[in-house]
């Protein structure tokens, strides 16, 4: 879902290439990009279609579906686009009566949007509301988690996201400021977590924080599990389904689920990784668009 504004108002999605010759696309196939975007990777993909393969897009985002829905309207209905997150899948293709699909697409993270748009609260390097809800009608932004929470728990998040050396020194901060009604923005949270930890490096003293707090917002890495357990079965013979992790958390959980399905198959299916390593981003690409630096993309294929 990550995809890098350039002149003109398009969008890059990362590893593009990279997905389009690891997917095999079959022309009369059924395909799902269940992480929508700007619709790049869709594009990409339904361009190779003939008239009897079909797309499924989904995306939580009701601003990224109409953004999508645009870029896509030249392929009619070839497309199809559900307002969804990606671990209702198996309902949402019961619903269109698709048994099996012969590839899938998850770009995990956070679209341009997303990061670029101050008021969606993503982003340490712009002042907006301390938000970060990917579905803009969710229940709890981060202030509101954060209000909430004891110590010991944001302790918790923030270890479990690599902050362990100063999670306590921050956790204790963070809380106190927002019960004190100090922190109100991301610029607020920001500015208190560089005089913690400062910088390291390249990377701002506040990006662990915000990772953290963004995945618990969206309950990515519950989302991510819930996928890999249930997506696997509703491939075809032959499909394939990528997913493109920009934490190292999230790729481990990809690259540990995909060896098991391997080595162990699942309900009488039998699968293999057509990636043993994960595949990124050219150094060409990454001087291009900086955001897929870090990405990575594994596949796994059924087996006849």
């Amino acid at each position: 879902m990550n995809e890098e504004a350039h002149p003109g108002g398009m969008h890059e999605p990362v590893l593009l290439g990279e997905v389009v010759d690891l997917l095999h696309i079959r022309p009369e196939g059924l395909y799902v990009d269940g992480t929508l975007g700007l619709g790049g990777h869709a594009e990409a993909i339904v361009s190779r279609l003939s008239g009897q393969g079909k797309l499924l897009g989904l995306d939580v985002d009701p601003t990224n579906l109409v953004r999508a829905e645009s870029r896509l309207q030249p392929f009619g209905n070839r497309t199809t686009t559900r307002r969804a997150n990606f671990r209702g899948l198996q309902g949402v293709l019961r619903g269109l009566g698709w048994n099996a699909v012969d590839g899938m697409l998850f770009d995990l993270g956070v679209s341009s949007p997303h990061l670029d748009e101050a008021e969606r609260g993503f982003s340490f390097q712009k002042c907006g509301p301390l938000d970060m809800r990917m579905d803009p009608q969710g229940k709890k932004t981060a202030l509101s988690l954060l209000r909430e929470m004891s110590e010991d728990d944001l302790i918790k998040v923030l270890i479990e996201f690599g902050e362990g050396r100063f999670a306590r020194k921050l956790s204790r901060a963070i809380l106190h400021d927002v019960r004190q009604d100090l922190i109100k923005t991301t610029r607020d949270l920001a500015d208190l977590c560089q005089r913690i930890v400062r910088k390291r490096g390249k990377t701002h003293g506040a990006t662990r924080v915000f990772l953290a707090l963004r995945n618990l917002v969206n309950d990515e890495l519950g989302a991510l599990q819930e996928l890999l357990n249930t997506a696997p079965p509703l491939l075809s013979v032959g499909g394939r389904m990528g997913i493109i992790a920009f934490h190292s958390l999230e790729d481990r959980l990809v690259k540990v689920t995909f060896k098991t399905l391997e080595q162990e198959g699942l309900m009488g299916m039998a699968f293999r990784r057509v990636t043993k390593k994960p595949v990124q981003a050219s150094q060409t690409e990454t001087d291009r668009n900086p955001r897929a630096r870090s990405a990575k993309l594994r596949v796994l294929e059924r087996l006849r």
